[in-house]
């Protein structure tokens, strides 16, 4: 069936299990297919199909809301009744409000092709793996996982909105240990709407040869000079900005850019932008989690923090309009990005071009511990794995070393970017260049 009549079919029903009920209320609706396979060293260990239906209900009564979730449409009505008892003990909040329909853009989101995938997933898992084994020196393949969703997601509410778009995604993950009197492990990943956006081999071929590039490590002696920062890596520190730029944590106190909206607040050549429009994109999304409509923002321009990314209620405390990111959890809605990436009108260089600019550095492969960094401060250390770099050329990998420093130091340090834009689930970034790195052996 045609997932349009799908959601007819579940909108009619949804409709005759709501409460008529003196307030305002609003259902977040998901309905979800997976199927996955995993398997290591060219053999495939598991299958998995899992349904997963999701209702999130909102009632704000005299500016008082309760939440609540279920998992079935006949727990709908129940559901209410206990965001209603919710609501009447909460505290009051002027700000409390729910959207009214605004016209959607159309975004391509849904891959037909994928919808006949399942029987293939164990074909491509393998070749997968097989591409992996590229050099003698890869031993093992271990967690190649591969997996597509079809997501059902729809949204109504008192006010008159009733939206709904079907959408698709497909992950693959894979693990590559090389062994030659060392042992290293590499992995790749992807995350994409589309099935045409992901080369598999390539996925394997790129775990595989990080992991030889991180064959015989040395230790170094701690040095401050340059970080070269692949796009994978650049992405867990956008990430950590990226918390800043919710206007939930700058209104709760809890952002680096506190007070700063109108200052530079990285580097001047850099701006940061969230696309929730971008065609084929893992973050698009036609609305939000309230249905309102999504948009593209430059939330930083040329280093100046320009505006936050809003959801209905912390646009009414700052008294401007809603940005379309609302995201929603289990615990009711938040803030989040939809596509956010990095951008420069200034030249971008290969990889090599940039190491050649590198007289002392390191060239970061993979972090571990990013978990640890503090949101508020910006401070972070984290252990990294890489090629050490001298007089511009790459020269060998480096073991137990710590990258330190802070986070809004380390984009307004950004000297140079790279030509190779990346999307890792909805987060991009090219390679940057980063000075004044402080690294520990």
């Amino acid at each position: 069936m045609h997932p349009q009549h799908i959601w007819n079919e579940y909108l009619d029903a949804i409709f005759q299990k709501i409460p008529k009920i003196h307030a305002d209320w609003e259902i977040y609706f998901l309905k979800r297919k997976t199927h996955s396979v995993e398997g290591k060293d060219l053999k495939l260990d598991k299958k998995k199909d899992a349904t997963r239906n999701f209702f999130s209900i909102r009632v704000i009564k005299d500016k008082k809301a309760g939440f609540s979730i279920c998992s079935e449409i006949d727990k709908i009505p129940e559901a209410f009744k206990l965001a209603i008892e919710l609501a009447q003990i909460s505290n009051q909040d002027e700000f409390l409000s729910l959207p009214y329909p605004e016209q959607v853009k159309t975004v391509e989101v849904f891959d037909e092709q994928l919808i006949n995938m399942k029987e293939l997933l164990p074909e491509i898992l393998i070749n997968m793996q097989k591409s992996a084994l590229f050099d003698k020196r890869i031993k093992k393949l271990r967690n190649a996982e591969l997996s597509f969703k079809i997501d059902l997601k729809g949204i109504i509410n008192s006010k008159g909105i009733s939206l709904y778009q079907p959408f698709t995604s497909i992950m693959v993950h894979i693990i590559a240990i090389a062994e030659e009197k060392d042992s290293q492990m590499g992995w790749a990943y992807r995350t994409e709407r589309f099935l045409k956006n992901i080369n598999f081999e390539d996925v394997g071929l790129e775990a595989g040869k990080k992991a030889l590039m991180l064959l015989y490590p040395r230790k170094i002696k701690p040095f401050k000079g340059f970080a070269v920062l692949s796009p994978d890596v650049a992405c867990e520190f956008l990430e950590l900005i990226a918390q800043s730029i919710s206007a939930e944590n700058y209104q709760m106190g809890k952002s680096l850019f506190s007070g700063k909206i109108g200052q530079i607040v990285i580097n001047e050549k850099l701006n940061i932008i969230d696309d929730g429009l971008a065609p084929e994109k893992f973050g698009s999304t036609p609305f939000d989690a309230e249905g309102f409509p999504t948009s593209k923002k430059i939330l930083i321009k040329n280093g100046v923090l320009t505006c936050l990314l809003h959801n209905t209620y912390t646009a009414n405390r700052a008294r401007t309009l809603s940005t379309g990111n609302a995201i929603r959890t289990e615990k009711g809605l938040s803030v989040g990005p939809t596509n956010l990436y990095i951008d420069s009108e200034e030249k971008i260089f290969s990889l090599e071009d940039l190491i050649k600019q590198v007289d002392k550095g390191i060239y970061i492969v993979e972090v571990m511990g990013m978990h640890t960094a503090n949101p508020v401060s910006g401070d972070f250390s984290v252990g990294v794995s890489g090629i050490y770099i001298e007089n511009g050329e790459l020269k060998h990998s480096v073991k137990e070393a710590v990258y330190s420093g802070n986070v809004i130091e380390l984009f307004k340090n950004i000297r140079a970017l790279g030509n190779d834009l990346k999307f890792f689930g909805n987060t991009a970034s090219p390679t940057l260049l980063v000075e004044g790195a402080d690294i520990s052996g």
